[in-house]
């Protein structure tokens, strides 16, 4: 009896449990949670978790896994699980489906059912499927911030390696607002199943490719990676990635450790989400598609509880196949329009971040995590874009994953002085110059402000061949210290490198650190001895002797014409009517005064009376004037031409000349500045140079100086005004013509995508301000290694347009040696009169010549006597017969000489 009374109580209570159950299914609304093979377990486990938490939900749920990956073979199998009364308000679609929507997707949306999709790609159908929503943002927005942070990460060209189709999909705003104006993208195609080291080689290794997109299945992200650094092992200087995959940051990139690459991603979820323990998922991977199905049942749980706990809950129909269009219209859920509205109007939080949805059953204002690969292979949070604003937001900085990788920077450099030079100390190769001394003060800033680890160090080495870098032709390879940058053999190229469009679309550079201009030099013209009797120049040597030889003929004949003709003898004393004899003014003397006269464009205070002498001085004034007016004329050409040389000016007079070659370093940059210009005096300068036999260029600068000084005048050079002003401070033959031809600037030379181009500009533009690289050019260029500084005299500079001492001393000369010789007849003449006095007057010699010297040179005496006094008695001593004869030949000889010449008179 007890035993039957226990089992009808247990009955009793099973039955009470069993309707209590039914009642609060009742109440709840039924949903559905589809899952495949191809969907993860994880996503699967999330759902049966969250449903199974507790009986306070407003649905109840359960999962349905389909053994079949087709479309129709699932719509049958939903169609068994959701009939006899099995029906769901809702069903959750964790399939990755394409842009169609498939059986299940029409059936739901015929039926009023809700249907939630976690996959990427929406159905094309979405705007007009009313009950269809998507809960994986729009690939389109997806896009669109991949799009802005390529604008963000200043990529100027970049290649998109894809494994389908879909990839242009998802990526169409990343390729539609790409400029026309900017390189075009590279597109290579990926194998998941197959080796595509080829593939890398050639984007890395052919098309020197920097950075790219990775479009990619997450879990194909590591066979990639691997592959890329078999090809390049040297990711750290060039190569940046950004994977589009949202569960890219679950990959653990550690397992590589040569990889030192740029990778940047964007993702919905974040790592470590404590929410997930409190689901009994904590030790799981969470992939996008689990927190999407989450975040659907979460926002579904919501928009339930809005619309109230019903009394009863019509039944859902089942999702099958119906024969008539009006048989999905009767059969359809009453109470699905509702849901719908609500799935609208419900915002929420989850694990993928806000959840709302538009009219159309799209994700809106929602935000992407922004994540980079920090230094010891890990995804670091550095900020989010925004949906809404379309920009990226920093919230952290996270230092270059490369930056401290390295325990070495090579510095790559060529000989050229002053800024790389080898020397042997002691037997050990030693770097000095300025470009060693620039890495030095760069490096130590960099340490300083923690720019870079400290523990890391650089060396130098000298690139082979000590070439610039230019193209192969035939290839798409670059030698010298462009081709070692490209090859990553260094990090860093420091010497005088133009930055050039051509150098830098394959490498980059650091803020200039010195500015300058391609300039002309040539060798200075050895200077002329000044000819002091510049002023004999405008005639020749036998114009002068003939007009010598004239002014002594025309003298004498004018002698001979006033002595012969009589109207020049006149009477000297006018009030005498009846002169004894006459005077003719005209001796010799007077003659050569009259003709000297006229040439110096002075004029005499005498003039002849004759016609003949007349004549004869009127021709002479003729020609005077003729020759006075042509010295005139000539002088001032001959000091015109003087100051006019027929040295180079600046670049364009060669042009006007053929005697003089010119040329620049081959292939460098001023090289391709003539090859490239549009200027038509450079032009003409270029086509000279390219078509001048034997060349005109030269391997070097320091060849083509010494071109210059061994070519006596006759070769310039064109080159960068920086090493010219180093080669004239130790050479004082060389001279800058003209202006710079144009503007440059040296940089340091990089990889592409360098970790150390922040912190070398950094640096730069603290040097400039701080002067130290001001000092440290006038170091090596004015100090070091210089034995004798070249400094421009006075006597050197170009003059103001005067004549100048230098050209003009002759004519001093001339008139001290006239003078002198003034002077020296003046004292003839004086002594020859003091002897006459001494003769006339019967004095001695001694005192006739201090009388006249004290009567004659006292300034303040204007009147003297006409003979000494004298000082004795005159002496009646007798003179000899000899002396007397002597006396008597004298005086007849000075009396013929006088009445010929006639030096004692002046009229």
């Amino acid at each position: 009896m007890t035993s039957v009374t226990s089992l009808g109580i247990f009955l009793l209570l099973f039955i009470s449990r069993y309707h209590n159950a039914e009642a609060a299914h009742s109440t709840r609304y039924p949903i559905g949670g589809l899952f495949n093979s191809k969907t993860f377990p994880s996503s699967e486990q999330a759902f049966e978790n969250i449903v199974n938490l507790g009986a306070t939900k407003a649905y109840y749920g359960r999962v349905i896994h389909s053994q079949v990956d087709d479309s129709y073979s699932t719509a049958l199998e939903i169609c068994e699980h959701t009939s006899d009364n099995k029906g769901i308000v809702a069903l959750i679609d964790a399939r990755p489906m394409g842009d169609i929507c498939d059986y299940t997707c029409m059936i739901c949306n015929s039926l009023n059912i809700t249907y939630l999709t976690l996959g990427w790609e929406p159905p094309l159908t979405l705007g007009t499927d009313l009950f269809s929503f998507s809960y994986h943002p729009p690939p389109d927005m997806i896009s669109k911030a991949i799009a802005t942070l390529i604008k963000k990460l200043q990529w100027d060209k970049f290649t998109i390696f894809y494994e389908d189709d879909t990839s242009f999909v998802r990526l169409q705003e990343v390729i539609n607002t790409w400029p026309y104006t900017s390189d075009q993208i590279l597109y290579s195609k990926l194998n998941p199943d197959e080796d595509n080291l080829e593939t890398f080689k050639h984007v890395f290794k052919v098309a020197h490719m920097s950075y790219h997109v990775l479009d990619c299945d997450a879990k194909n992200i590591l066979k990639y990676m691997r592959e890329i650094v078999q090809v390049d092992n040297s990711t750290q200087y060039q190569q940046s990635f950004i994977l589009t995959a949202l569960d890219a940051y679950t990959v653990r990139l550690d397992d590589i450790d040569e990889l030192l690459a740029n990778v940047s991603t964007m993702h919905l979820t974040t790592a470590n989400d404590v929410n997930w323990k409190d689901m009994d998922m904590s030790g799981i991977v969470i992939r996008l598609e689990t927190a999407l199905a989450a975040d659907a049942l979460n926002h579904l749980e919501k928009a339930l509880r809005s619309m109230g706990v019903a009394e009863d809950i019509d039944n859902p129909p089942a999702l099958c196949f119906k024969d008539a269009k009006i048989d999905y219209l009767n059969t359809a859920w009453p109470k699905g329009d509702d849901l719908r509205k609500a799935l609208i109007k419900t915002t929420t939080k989850g694990f993928t971040g806000n959840i709302q949805f538009n009219e159309f059953g799209q994700r809106i204002n929602f935000r992407l995590h922004y994540s980079k690969l920090n230094n010891v292979s890990e995804f670091i949070h550095v900020g989010y874009w925004d949906s809404k604003t379309d920009m990226i937001t920093d919230e952290r900085e996270v230092k270059e994953r490369s930056s401290t990788s390295k325990s070495v920077i090579r510095v790559a450099s060529k000989v050229g002085k002053p800024y790389f030079d080898v020397v042997q100390v002691n037997g050990t190769t030693t770097f000095r110059g300025y470009a060693v001394d620039l890495m030095q003060h760069i490096y130590d800033h960099m340490v300083k402000n923690n720019l870079i680890n400290k523990d890391l160090r650089y060396e130098f080495y000298r690139v082979n061949g000590d070439l610039y870098g230019n193209p192969i032709a035939g290839t798409k390879k670059w030698d010298g210290l462009i081709g070692d940058l490209i090859e990553h053999n260094a990090e860093l190229a420091i010497c005088d490198i133009t930055i050039s469009s051509d150098r830098n679309a394959v490498v980059d550079f650091s803020h200039p650190f010195m500015s300058l201009g391609i300039s002309l030099v040539i060798k200075e013209p050895v200077p002329v001895e000044p000819d002091k009797f510049s002023f004999m120049n405008p005639l020749s040597l036998d114009v002068w002797l003939y007009l010598a030889t004239a002014y002594i003929i025309v003298s004498f004949v004018l002698l001979i014409c006033a002595r012969m003709s009589p109207d020049d003898w006149v009477n000297p004393h006018p009030c005498n009517q009846n002169p004894e004899n006459l005077q003719n003014i005209w001796s010799l003397y007077n003659c050569m005064w009259l003709t000297m006269g006229s040439i110096m464009t002075q004029g005499c205070d005498i003039l002849p009376r004759a016609a003949a002498s007349r004549w004869v001085t009127g021709m002479w004034w003729f020609f005077a004037l003729i020759v006075t007016a042509s010295y005139t004329a000539n002088m001032s050409t001959f000091v015109s031409a003087s100051r006019r040389s027929n040295e180079i000016k600046e670049a364009k007079d060669l042009l006007e000349q053929n005697s003089i070659a010119y040329g620049t370093v081959d292939n460098a940059s001023t090289y391709q500045f003539f090859e490239k210009t549009n200027d038509t005096v450079y032009k003409k300068l270029w086509a000279v140079m390219k078509s001048a036999k034997p060349t005109v260029f030269t391997t070097s600068n320091e060849e083509g100086v010494n071109r210059v000084q061994q070519s006596k005048g006759k070769y310039a050079f064109f080159m960068e005004s920086s090493q010219l002003e180093y080669a004239m401070q130790r050479d004082c033959d060389l001279k800058m013509v003209g202006s710079k031809l144009d503007s440059k600037d040296y940089g340091i030379a990089m990889p592409k995508n360098s970790p150390y181009k922040n912190a070398i500009d950094a640096a730069i533009i603290a040097l400039q301000a701080s002067g130290t690289l001001l000092k440290l050019k006038k170091t090596w260029w004015e100090e070091m290694d210089i034995e004798k500084k070249c400094q421009k005299n006075d006597d050197d500079e170009e003059d103001n347009g005067s004549l100048q001492m230098k050209n003009t001393s002759g004519i001093f000369i001339v008139l001290a040696v006239g003078g002198g010789l003034g002077l020296i007849v003046a004292v003839i003449d004086f002594l020859l009169y003091a002897n006459k006095i001494c003769v006339t007057e019967k004095v001695t010699f001694k005192e006739a010549l201090l009388s006249e010297w004290r009567a004659s040179l006292d300034p303040r005496a204007l009147q003297r006597l006409a003979a000494p006094p004298r000082s004795a008695a005159p002496s009646t001593a007798s003179a000899s017969p000899s002396r007397e004869r002597e006396q008597s030949r004298a005086v007849s000889v000075l009396r013929a000489a006088t009445s010929f010449i006639n030096f004692d008179e002046i009229y």
